[in-house]
């Protein structure tokens, strides 16, 4: 039993420290997609803008295997699930909020038109 305790305790924490790395991640692409500073003291805001910059110039893109790009698009993503601006600064986040958005009303109809087809039965 105490050995169930505590790996429950390590994933617990495992968990807390990986949304707080997350978290760190999303607040420095909210910074790096406005900081203009050419020596910022964002530790990793010169990183973030090269990631940008590489995701508009890139001829893999990630559907053709570019890891920085799948990673780039994969905290995007995560950014435009979270975020409540109307008129956010971060790169493609109202169109990835439009696409998400889209995903959803066509989840919400086939689950709408299940239930119709279940009580039809």
């Amino acid at each position: 039993m105490a050995g169930c305790d505590a790996q429950n305790k390590e994933a617990r924490q495992l968990r807390e420290l990986t949304y707080l790395q997350l978290r760190n991640m999303l607040d420095l692409i909210v910074h790096a997609s406005q900081c203009r500073a050419a020596h910022c003291q964002y530790p990793n805001c010169r990183k973030f803008k090269g990631l940008f910059r590489h995701g508009m110039h890139c001829k893999t893109r990630g559907s053709g295997g570019c890891v920085l790009c799948k990673k780039m698009w994969y905290l995007l993503q995560l950014h435009a699930r979270a975020c409540k601006e109307s008129k956010c600064h971060v790169p493609f986040c109202r169109n990835l909020k439009e696409h998400l958005r889209g995903l959803q009303q066509q989840s919400d109809s086939r689950r709408r038109a299940a239930v119709t087809e279940t009580m039809r039965q």
